[in-house]
């Protein structure tokens, strides 16, 4: 990246923590923990939930399908939905707002997504918005508690539309570090876990369903695969706990 690219940047980092990007980026961190906490402990059935939505888009993205190697992908991308949103439950953090070690370069994506879903928000509070000033104008008074909400809800839109275009320009900052780092890390990972790895691509990508980690096992033949996944779990645990450590 040149020079000037990244001082472009940084100009557009600074408006947008001027448009308090920082501050209710914070509000949302906050959020975020009541929200998983509520999770945990008022819907114990949410992963079942969210497997069944997951199946149900994977069904109707099947029957639009031409080929086996769309359906295959179809089916490996509901997998690794399920697994996404475990991790998410484990850690307490939204994978829209927070970048994985391992994959530092997913997050792109998961910002590009979050930004065009309040995007959609914003246009339809000022539809809302408009709509109750007219008819505040036609003398409407019942109209009052829902521009209300439409101006909390844009406002709450537009915000985390600037959050999100303040992550994207400091993504874009240091995009190339990043490659270069997740490189470094799947190479690392390949030679530390490699057989492991492969088996456990293997069971996600041909399973119906998401596998259990003693269906994953009853894959693995080798003792040298047994002692790299135990080594993925324990990486993953220790990871968990530093993880929570700075979150306190």
């Amino acid at each position: 990246m040149t020079k000037e690219e990244k001082e472009k940047y940084n100009k557009k980092i600074k408006l947008y923590e001027r448009l308090g990007a920082e501050k209710f980026q914070n509000v949302v961190f906050a959020v975020e923990k009541i929200k998983f906490k509520i999770i945990k402990k008022c819907f114990p059935n949410f992963l079942k939930f969210y497997d069944k939505q997951c199946d149900k888009q994977e069904k109707r993205l099947i029957k639009k399908a031409k080929t086996e190697a769309e359906i295959k992908k179809i089916k490996r991308n509901t997998n690794f939905s399920k697994m996404a949103i475990r991790k998410e439950l484990n850690q307490e953090k939204n994978r829209n707002y927070h970048m994985d070690p391992n994959r530092p370069t997913d997050i792109y994506k998961y910002l590009i997504w979050n930004k065009q879903v309040h995007e959609r928000g914003l246009i339809k509070d000022i539809l809302l918005i408009t709509a109750s000033i007219l008819g505040l104008a036609l003398g409407f008074t019942v109209t009052i508690p829902v521009l209300v909400y439409g101006l909390l809800s844009a406002v709450i839109n537009f915000e985390c539309i600037n959050i999100q275009n303040c992550s994207i320009c400091k993504y874009k900052r240091c995009e190339e570090t990043l490659e270069k780092r997740e490189t470094k890390k799947i190479n690392q990972n390949i030679e530390n876990y490699g057989d492991a790895a492969a088996t456990i691509d293997k069971a996600i990508e041909t399973s119906e369903n998401l596998p259990s980690l003693s269906e994953i096992i009853s894959q693995m033949n080798d003792p040298e695969q047994l002692k790299q996944l135990r080594n993925i779990i324990q990486e993953e645990l220790k990871s968990r706990n530093v993880q929570k450590g700075r979150g306190k």
